[in-house]
């Protein structure tokens, strides 16, 4: 029964490095980790089995952190994204979790099958998928975004996962294995009852954390669209009584007018008419689309930059319904305005422009 206690270790060692791939966010392409992960640590798993099958399980316990464990970090270490607290927090989650699975399934089938190997086997053979598919399905899309947008506090979870490892394979191995330790064996349960309950604190912590970054985001969000829809409602409200001074200038103006014409004084006529026209246009509120929140933004920045002599070349055509959330584009169409008004402002007057288009069709596209 020797090759299925071989083949549970190398289903364990493989499975470690998709588990760890599931959550791991590297800085290349997916094809090329891929390569470079499958043509690295398939040659390691097989030198540690074979490793593990000449040694034997006990030698072998105290040898495998110098033998995988290193190895492994250091690969990924250069194909890692996130170089710090994230990474090491990822790697020997990972770890613990798996060898833990291992140690379980070993002390079971030692006073279980002690004849055999078919209970680490078939143990190992069924619940490392199930993981595979919690992780990947559930616990992937959370702890990918949280590795994004959560930056801080990575360095002391990433030591507890650390800790974790070394006691579990301290108490397995050391001073030998814990088998022949019986005496030993309710403190290591406890050890294996409390790592995953620390590890799901620890998740949940970044989850809260990751909600608070989005509440900050969206707190964020409201406040700028507050401030270009209160911006928007006062040059309104402020062509709103331009025109109304207009309207009640317009029966003098009309009576100049008139009298202009009855004695045929027609150009003074047509000066007074561009006059007025002029003051017209003074009550004229600019429009860019039929969206409001995106409408408030152009005509706030595009007045910026105006005010900063900027030339402006636009092309709106904004489709009726967005194919994106439109308090989101505002605030990318914002922050891209202010950066290109920013720029502008470090070359000579005669070089500033600002080009803008807009298209829907064949798809909503925004240069």
């Amino acid at each position: 029964m020797e090759p299925l206690k071989d083949f549970s270790i190398l289903w364990a060692m493989i499975h470690t490095l998709v588990m760890f791939l599931f959550l791991f966010e590297s800085r290349y392409p997916k094809k090329r980790t891929l390569t470079i992960s499958l043509f690295t640590m398939i040659p390691l798993i097989l030198l540690n089995v074979v490793l593990f099958v000449v040694l034997g399980a006990d030698r072998y316990g105290a040898l495998m952190l110098l033998s995988l464990s290193l190895p492994s970090c250091i690969i990924f270490w250069f194909l890692a994204k996130y170089r710090d607290g994230r990474f090491f927090f990822t790697f020997c989650m990972v770890d613990t979790i798996v060898l833990e699975i291992v140690y379980i399934t070993n002390i079971l089938n030692y006073y279980i099958t002690p004849d055999s190997y078919l209970l680490m086997f078939s143990v190992r053979l069924i619940i490392y998928p199930l993981i595979e598919i919690w992780i990947y399905k559930k616990l992937r899309p959370m702890f990918l975004d949280v590795q994004k947008n959560v930056k801080s506090g990575w360095g002391i979870f990433a030591l507890i996962g650390i800790l974790f490892y070394v006691a579990i394979t301290l108490m397995m191995t050391v001073p030998d294995v814990v088998t022949n330790r019986p005496d030993q064996i309710p403190a290591l349960a406890l050890l294996f009852l409390l790592m995953p309950v620390i590890y799901l604190y620890i998740i949940f912590t970044l989850r809260n954390q990751q909600k608070m970054y989005e509440l900050t985001q969206q707190e964020d969000l409201l406040n700028l669209q507050v401030f270009h829809l209160t911006s928007r409602i006062e040059e309104l409200a402020k062509a709103e009584e331009r025109f109304r001074m207009e309207r009640h200038n317009a029966r003098h103006k009309f009576n100049t007018l008139t009298g202009l014409i009855q004695s045929a004084q027609y150009e003074e006529c047509l000066q007074l008419l561009s006059e007025y026209d002029k003051d017209f246009d003074k009550t004229k509120v600019e429009h860019f689309c039929q969206h409001k929140i995106l409408d408030a933004v152009l005509a706030i920045y595009l007045q910026k930059a105006k005010q900063k002599q900027i030339s402006l070349k636009l092309g709106f055509a904004f489709p009726d319904i967005l194919p994106v959330n439109e308090a989101q584009l505002a605030t990318v169409i914002a922050n891209g305005l202010e950066n290109a008004i920013h720029a502008c402002e470090q070359v000579p007057v005669e070089k500033r422009f600002i080009e803008i288009k807009v298209v829907n069709h064949p798809r909503f596209m925004i240069r």
